[in-house]
């Protein structure tokens, strides 16, 4: 009886074993599927990618043979010129799109003062992640990868220090669902159903990595690329990839990220990890993940589809073109430069070449003559030169984007209307990289909610050059837990309270890129300054987007004083308005007490805070021309309170005759918050009343 009930145990664990082993061959062999799907439906774009990269890496003779499936040479006599006009544009693309840094605006996903304050701190973050990720560098990388590749790939990640690694993803490494409308891979709708990443890595990290199983029968395979056309590109280059065949034993690994909708509706990632020597993964994981570690960039719009068409490719036919005829040029100019000979045929020439040309030995009585050779018409560089204004029309990057004043021209507003043309013409690329990096802060941003769990101190330096430092940390980190339960406001780190940050995966993210891109560095300075003069923008804008250093101190010097001419009745009496500024009534008095203590008579208005200045300007109340303003607030203090009490009583109230100097002030129980009702006015000044303001007459209606 007990064998019995052993052999049925036996029996039911070999059944589940093998269930298992079933189940783990389907998801495999489901992943082979749909990579091959992908790759086949890609096939058409691979070759086009090959050629476009040929081209801007100086390979402009390279093509490539169906019938043999390599790449070969084209064979011509003469000289062969490639004018790499292909690397030129897009370089001039890349420069002019990454001239600035994008300017993030992280949007908080609640009104509270808190979220409000974190979202701009969340603001700093993506600064400080644009620097130590190097994302300015990872941007022109997209660039290159979108314009000769349809897309470009990012994929985020963190390492051990939980920083956020941004890595670049080559599209021919890169099979996705030939479905996807849509560059945002986590569309619910138009998204992705599955993405796959291969790449090649060392045998012995695979069968060592702790996460992966089914490992021991391993073998390599030495493959440089899955996509056929990338294996071609690598050996037409010679490019060493970083594990090369002769240094090690590689293999090339497969990552799939399968997305699974769940009962209730929402997502969640399945990734499974294989090779083709195995029928079993190596890994076969269901994460609480919901979303893809990718982001791509279009860098053009592709009509329903994910894979563009950019306008490299029909440039390269014209550099072809100006290739051939620059060659011809060149051969007819050298054949013209040495000349050509007719001589008898026993004349026994013979021709000596030394450092100052040649010389013809002859027989005497023999004939050498000297044919007549036509220069070169104007026709063929004229050519050249329709077929290099073709390509700069086409591509949209002329002379003056290449960093080269075109003609005459060089005024700054006349090139910055040239360059507004060709910027322009890159409005698609420059809107498609907006949403792109706009959704890349987003995934930035969850990482760092989720992965913080200690406080990282950020130190940032705007434009203005002032670093501000704080402390940040995910919404899930105790951190906090303390912060919501109100136990912490601050951090203190080493000597410094610093603020704190709380980091949510929840906000929105908007990026501007393009704003500034069609001016050059002269003309964008007196574009700000006609727009300060105009009131459009206030002095922080200018400041910052004319990169001035110490943005912060400028402002903290010039504000009060500008506050103050306007005060003083200065030609410019909208000035602090222009500055943008709201300076309190604190800052203010401050700033009124080094005008007058410099010997400058500072008048008062009546809408002071006249409690507020009373108490800073008394420290110099000692001072002649400190003590007469303070007898002036006073004076108004006295009057807005009369004309606040009953109408009837007012008449009786106003006091009569010049005013006469006070003693010198004190703060007393009489004036402040809190205190007892004002005493009549004679009592807080000498007798003799005061003069009324100049323009009291008009606000009381008359005395």
């Amino acid at each position: 009886m007990a064998e019995k009930q052993d052999e049925k145990k036996e029996n039911g664990e070999n059944s589940t074993l093998f269930q298992q082993l079933e189940k783990q061959r389907a998801i495999t062999q489901k992943c082979k599927n749909l990579e091959k799907h992908s790759a086949e439906y890609r096939r058409k774009f691979d070759w086009e990618w090959m050629v476009r990269v040929l081209y801007a890496r100086g390979y402009q003779f390279a093509r490539y043979n169906r019938g043999t499936g390599t790449i070969v040479f084209t064979t011509r006599t003469g000289v062969r010129i490639p004018i790499n006009l292909v690397q030129a544009h897009l370089r001039g693309v890349r420069n002019q799109v990454t001239s600035f840094q994008p300017k993030w605006e992280v949007l908080p996903s609640l009104t509270t003062e808190s979220s409000i304050e974190n979202a701009r701190y969340s603001g700093k973050v993506l600064d400080h992640v644009y620097r130590q990720a190097q994302i300015k560098r990872k941007i022109k990388e997209a660039i290159n990868d979108a314009l000769l590749k349809s897309i470009a790939i990012w994929r985020f990640d963190t390492d051990r220090k939980k920083d956020i690694v941004i890595s670049s993803v080559d599209p021919f490494d890169f099979f996705v669902d030939p479905n996807v409308k849509s560059p945002n891979l986590n569309d619910p709708e138009f998204g992705a159903e599955y993405v796959i990443l291969t790449h090649q890595l060392p045998l012995e990290a695979v069968k060592t990595n702790k996460h992966y199983k089914n490992t021991a029968d391993l073998q390599s395979d030495n493959l440089t690329s899955s996509a056929e056309y990338k294996r071609f590109l690598l050996q037409v280059t010679k490019h060493r990839t970083e594990f090369s065949a002769e240094e090690n034993q590689t293999i090339m690994l497969k990552e799939a990220w399968l997305r699974e909708r769940q009962e209730n509706g929402s997502f969640k990632i399945r990734i499974v990890t294989y090779v083709d020597s195995l029928d079993i993964p190596l890994r076969d994981d269901l994460t609480d993940e919901e979303e893809y570690p990718f982001e791509i960039y279009q860098g053009d719009i592709a009509n329903g589809e994910l894979y563009a068409e950019s306008w490299v490719k029909h440039l390269i036919p014209i550099n072809r073109v100006i290739n051939a005829l620059e060659s011809h040029i060149f051969e007819y100019n050298h054949f013209y430069a040495k000349g050509r000979f007719v001589m008898d045929k026993n004349s026994g020439a013979r021709i000596i070449v030394n450092q100052h040309g040649q010389i013809i030995e002859k027989n005497r009585g023999s004939e050498i003559t000297s044919l007549r050779i036509e220069p070169l018409p104007a026709t063929p560089e004229n050519q050249v030169e329709r077929m290099r204004r073709n390509f700069e029309d086409l591509s949209g990057v002329h002379d003056v984007s290449l960093g080269r004043l075109p003609g005459t021209i060089r005024s700054g507003v006349a090139v910055a209307e040239l360059r507004q043309a060709d910027s322009t013409n890159q409005n698609d690329l420059v809107d498609n990289l907006e949403d792109f990096l706009s959704r890349s802060g987003r995934k930035i941003l969850k990482l760092v909610a989720e992965n913080w769990t200690t406080g990282k101190l950020i130190s940032v330096t705007g434009l203005g050059g002032r670093a501000e430092r704080f402390i940040a940390a995910g919404e899930r980190s105790n951190i906090a837990k303390r912060v919501r339960e109100k136990k912490l406001k601050t951090y203190t780190f080493g000597e410094m309270e610093l603020p704190l940050a709380i980091i949510g995966a929840d906000n929105e993210v908007r990026v501007q890129v393009g704003s500034w891109l069609a001016y050059t560095k002269e003309a964008r300075q007196e574009k700000l300054k006609e727009l300060f003069r105009l009131g459009a923008i206030d002095q922080r804008t200018y400041l910052e987007h004319s990169e001035f250093a110490d943005i912060d101190s400028i402002i903290e010097r010039t504000r009060d004083e500008a506050l103050l001419q306007s005060r003083l009745g200065t030609p410019s009496t909208s000035v602090g308005k222009n500055y943008g500024i709201e300076l309190d009534d604190e800052s203010l008095a401050l700033a009124e007490n080094e005008l007058m203590l410099e010997g400058r008579d500072v008048p008062v208005e009546p809408d002071d805070d006249h409690e507020v200045h009373l108490a800073i300007h008394k420290e110099y109340q000692d001072d002649d021309i400190v003590r007469a303003h303070i007898n002036e607030h006073i004076k108004w203090m006295r009057w807005q309170a009369q004309m606040s009490a009953r109408p009837e009583d007012q008449g009786a109230m106003l006091p009569q005759g010049p005013a006469e100097e006070v003693q010198p002030f004190v703060m007393g129980p009489q004036i402040g918050p809190g205190a007892p009702p004002l005493k009549p006015f004679e009592q807080a000044v000498q007798p003799g009343g005061f003069t009324v303001p100049p323009n009291l007459a008009e606000v009381s209606g008359g005395f």
